[in-house]
């Protein structure tokens, strides 16, 4: 408890030293937040009420698949201090998937898949401020756009509800988000997976997050994927010898783990993203980096980036 009063304390105090402005780096950290979860349209400057677009572009590797290349094209619109919505569309432009062959090669069990779509995600957003606490109540529905067979999409209409708490001190903001839906697309957004669910579902996540400089972010997370009755997995898996697309089980889709993840604000509509995550359930480690770009920036117009801001 000491240690984390200290930590809050510093870096109150290195925020009024440095001279930085709370807006800016509230703004700045708006836009990179944004461009962690990469299904996530960048809030607007505040009153300002209309609509914005994004392009994020990502290179992955998971420890499973390999390596693939995923562009996520966004959409959104900000109704008023409180309400906004947005739609995002993954598409694969190249990734390796298991082969859907009875018998593979040994040299053949990954192939290429280029050109496909992942699941049109619709969201709704209200966010809140209460004197203690930011409160964001998120509404998704994935509609069945991507490729079923080959673990990108469960064929149907799938939902998810969450809610988001934090509390900034300083440049220090402690989060804490809870919900529930039924379809592992909709959870930990932030991560690529290599598989889809279908079945109720909770999910839990608390990290930390701190504006490191005024144009750098860090976060770090830990979270657990819960199923509440009977899943299914969409995955082209081999074993033994046979090919299935689908899972089941009661317990199939049940994950936990932890994501960190850093972002760079390189000028007022570009933002350099990474993370890295692990499973510790499935054993998947994911290492990812791109870079996202908004039509419209959060940061003041008359602000401008250069690069020692990155590092003050």
């Amino acid at each position: 408890m000491l240690i984390g009063t200290l930590i809050c304390a510093c870096g109150a105090a290195q925020a009024q030293t440095d001279g930085v402005k709370p807006a800016t780096i509230e703004a700045s950290a708006r836009q990179s937040d944004a461009a962690t979860d990469n299904t996530r349209i960048a809030p607007l400057s505040d009153g300002d009420y209309a609509w914005n677009a994004g392009l994020d572009v990502t290179s992955l590797h998971t420890s499973n698949a390999g390596w693939a290349t995923l562009a996520t094209p966004s959409v959104g619109y900000r109704f008023n201090d409180v309400f906004s919505a947005d739609a995002v569309l993954p598409i694969y432009f190249y990734r390796l998937a298991e082969s859907r062959s009875a018998k593979p090669k040994p040299n053949a069990k990954l192939v290429n898949q280029r050109g496909e779509l992942g699941d049109l995600i619709l969201s709704g957003h209200a966010q809140f401020t209460p004197r203690r606490f930011d409160y964001e109540a998120t509404g998704a529905v994935a509609a069945p756009t991507g490729d079923e067979p080959y673990g990108l999409s469960t064929g149907r209409v799938t939902f998810d509800v969450s809610n988001q708490f934090e509390r900034s001190f300083g440049r220090i903001t402690p989060m804490l988000e809870l919900g529930a839906g039924d379809s592992s697309t909709l959870v930990n957004r932030l991560v690529t997976k290599t598989y889809t669910s279908l079945g109720p579902l909770a999910h839990f996540q608390v990290g930390l997050g701190a504006q490191w400089t005024r144009r750098i972010s860090v976060e770090g997370d830990a979270y657990e994927q819960l199923p509440l009755g009977d899943q299914k997995i969409y995955t082209s898996k081999t074993s033994k010898g046979k090919t299935t697309t689908i899972v089941t089980g009661h317990n199939v889709s049940e994950d936990n783990g932890f994501d960190a993840a850093l972002n760079a604000t390189l000028d007022r509509h570009t933002v350099f993203t990474s993370y890295y995550s692990r499973s510790l359930r499935l054993h998947i480690d994911t290492v990812a980096v791109g870079m996202a770009y908004f039509l419209r920036s959060s940061l003041p117009p008359a602000e401008e980036v250069s690069l020692d801001d990155l590092f003050r």
